[in-house]
Protein backbone atom coordinates (compact mmCIF):
# COMPACT_ATOMS: atom_id res chain seq x y z
CA UNK A 1 0.00 0.00 0.00
CA UNK A 2 1.01 3.32 -0.94
CA UNK A 3 1.69 5.93 1.96
CA UNK A 4 -0.89 8.66 1.37
CA UNK A 5 0.73 12.45 1.72
CA UNK A 6 -1.02 14.85 3.24
CA UNK A 7 -0.46 18.11 0.96
CA UNK A 8 -1.34 20.79 2.45
CA UNK A 9 -3.13 23.66 0.81
CA UNK A 10 -1.11 26.87 -0.17
CA UNK A 11 -2.87 29.86 1.18
CA UNK A 12 -3.07 32.89 -1.46
CA UNK A 13 -2.11 36.32 0.13
CA UNK A 14 -2.11 38.88 -1.50
CA UNK A 15 0.58 40.52 -2.26
CA UNK A 16 1.41 44.64 -2.65
CA UNK A 17 1.53 44.91 -5.87
CA UNK A 18 -2.20 42.46 -6.10
CA UNK A 19 -3.50 45.01 -3.51
CA UNK A 20 -2.15 47.85 -5.95
CA UNK A 21 -3.76 47.03 -9.23
CA UNK A 22 -7.30 45.96 -6.89
CA UNK A 23 -7.30 49.21 -5.43
CA UNK A 24 -6.59 51.31 -8.97
CA UNK A 25 -9.28 49.45 -10.62
CA UNK A 26 -11.85 49.91 -7.53
CA UNK A 27 -10.42 53.75 -7.46
CA UNK A 28 -11.03 54.18 -11.25
CA UNK A 29 -14.52 53.06 -10.84
CA UNK A 30 -15.34 55.44 -7.93
CA UNK A 31 -13.98 57.99 -10.31
CA UNK A 32 -16.34 57.16 -13.40
CA UNK A 33 -19.28 56.54 -10.89
CA UNK A 34 -18.43 59.99 -8.84
CA UNK A 35 -18.36 61.75 -12.49
CA UNK A 36 -21.84 60.07 -13.87
CA UNK A 37 -23.22 61.67 -10.88
CA UNK A 38 -22.05 65.10 -11.03
CA UNK A 39 -22.52 65.28 -14.75
CA UNK A 40 -26.15 64.01 -13.94
CA UNK A 41 -26.72 66.68 -11.35
CA UNK A 42 -24.97 69.03 -12.72
CA UNK A 43 -27.51 69.08 -16.36
CA UNK A 44 -30.64 68.41 -13.76
CA UNK A 45 -29.28 71.56 -12.27
CA UNK A 46 -28.86 73.38 -15.69
CA UNK A 47 -32.54 72.38 -16.89
CA UNK A 48 -34.00 73.48 -13.38
CA UNK A 49 -32.49 77.06 -14.06
CA UNK A 50 -33.94 77.16 -17.64
CA UNK A 51 -37.13 76.46 -16.39
CA UNK A 52 -36.62 79.31 -13.80
CA UNK A 53 -35.11 81.74 -16.29
CA UNK A 54 -38.66 81.17 -18.37
CA UNK A 55 -41.04 81.57 -15.48
CA UNK A 56 -39.41 85.15 -14.52
CA UNK A 57 -39.26 86.37 -18.22
CA UNK A 58 -42.68 85.28 -18.69
CA UNK A 59 -43.64 86.92 -15.01
CA UNK A 60 -41.44 90.12 -16.33
CA UNK A 61 -44.06 90.33 -19.12
CA UNK A 62 -47.15 89.55 -17.56
CA UNK A 63 -46.00 92.78 -14.82
CA UNK A 64 -45.02 95.35 -17.76
CA UNK A 65 -48.62 94.41 -19.40
CA UNK A 66 -50.73 94.88 -16.01
CA UNK A 67 -48.37 97.89 -15.85
CA UNK A 68 -49.63 99.61 -18.81
CA UNK A 69 -53.19 98.60 -18.49
CA UNK A 70 -52.83 100.48 -14.94
CA UNK A 71 -51.53 103.65 -16.22
CA UNK A 72 -54.23 103.44 -18.84
CA UNK A 73 -56.79 102.74 -16.12
CA UNK A 74 -55.43 105.66 -14.19
CA UNK A 75 -55.63 108.00 -16.82
CA UNK A 76 -57.16 111.38 -16.07
CA UNK A 77 -59.34 111.70 -18.87
CA UNK A 78 -60.80 108.35 -19.31
CA UNK A 79 -61.81 109.48 -15.59
CA UNK A 80 -63.83 112.53 -16.95
CA UNK A 81 -65.16 111.09 -19.61
CA UNK A 82 -66.51 108.46 -17.56
CA UNK A 83 -67.88 111.01 -14.76
CA UNK A 84 -69.99 112.67 -17.64
CA UNK A 85 -71.73 109.65 -18.77
CA UNK A 86 -72.67 109.41 -15.59
CA UNK A 87 -74.10 113.16 -15.64
CA UNK A 88 -71.24 113.77 -12.58
CA UNK A 89 -70.12 117.82 -12.67
CA UNK A 90 -66.37 118.88 -11.80
CA UNK A 91 -66.15 121.06 -9.29
CA UNK A 92 -62.56 122.26 -8.09
CA UNK A 93 -63.70 122.87 -4.72
CA UNK A 94 -64.13 119.01 -3.89
CA UNK A 95 -61.44 117.56 -5.29
CA UNK A 96 -58.58 116.65 -3.07
CA UNK A 97 -55.62 115.21 -4.47
CA UNK A 98 -53.79 112.46 -2.81
CA UNK A 99 -49.81 111.12 -3.73
CA UNK A 100 -48.47 108.18 -2.22
CA UNK A 101 -45.72 106.05 -3.45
Amino acid sequence: MAKYVRRRRKTRRLSLFGFSVVFLAFSLFSLLLCSLFVNTTNTNLTIKIQKMQEEIASIENENKSINIEIQSLENKERVYVIAEASNMNLDQSNIISVSGE
